[in-house]
């Protein structure tokens, strides 16, 4: 009878330890799974900034990036709000239409303005930085607009992000080194990451807002900017299965 109990005991334990190990080996392989994912949309959206970048910067009429959505979303955000005044006058003043891809654990790629962000529920990054030139003597600010038609959210396929060249325009050109002071304001979800990036490009955001969605950050060129200008580029988006 003991022997009978034994091996019942040794059995069960054996049984158990399989299950433990199949199930923490399953929760493994689906975290392995979307963190693949997540690197190969990455990918994604860096080819659709150099996308986006071919038809604001060498004229593309239109471009389309394929986005593997698996079991993530692809869709069209909340719009970011961007403002830029130069000496006090107002040169520019867009809203932009975010491309977004989310997860089930709710990470999230984002190209905006330009940029690509890679955030998570409690912090974000930077992983892309916008068109932006701030060297040498010259400021050059690429604001890049993208423009939905409508709100569109595209999931469990392939997302076909396609980008329409709507124009571009100066807003502001001087290049005779009279340009005292650059100020842009953002409204965003990701206003603090638009915020340490123009912080390390050398602007002033002392002044910003203690804001989660909003951001104030100005460049006081005191003579050092040979040449300034704030360029506008329209580009038309849509979302597609």
């Amino acid at each position: 009878m003991s022997e009978v109990l034994g091996y019942v005991l040794v059995f069960s334990l054996v049984v158990s330890t399989v299950a433990v190990v199949s199930v923490s080996g399953l929760d493994t392989l689906d975290d392995v799974k979307r963190d693949e994912q997540l690197d190969n949309a990455e990918r994604a959206f860096d080819i659709l900034a150099d996308n986006v970048a071919d038809v604001y910067r060498r004229g593309a009429p239109s471009r389309g990036t394929e986005v593997s959505v698996g079991e993530a979303t692809v869709f069209t955000g909340t719009e970011t709000t961007v403002n830029v005044t130069v000496d006090g006058t107002y040169v520019l003043n867009r809203t932009a239409t975010p491309i977004v891809y989310r997860n089930e654990r709710d990470q999230r790629l984002v190209y905006s303005m330009g940029a690509v962000f890679r955030t998570n529920p409690d912090s974000g990054l930077l992983i892309r930085q916008p068109p932006h030139v701030v060297r040498d003597g010259r400021l050059l600010l690429n604001i890049v607009v993208l423009r939905a038609s409508n709100q569109t959210s595209v999931g469990g396929s392939t997302a076909l992000v396609r980008t329409l060249n709507d124009g571009s325009a100066v807003r502001y050109s001087d290049t005779g080194g009279a340009t005292s002071n650059v100020s842009v304001r953002i409204e965003s979800e990701r206003a603090s990451l638009w915020e340490d990036y123009f912080d390390d490009q050398g602007f002033d955001c002392s002044s910003s807002p203690p804001s989660s969605t909003e951001m104030r950050c100005e460049y006081p060129t005191s003579g050092s900017v040979e040449r300034a200008y704030v360029v506008s580029h329209d580009i038309r988006v849509d979302v597609e299965r």
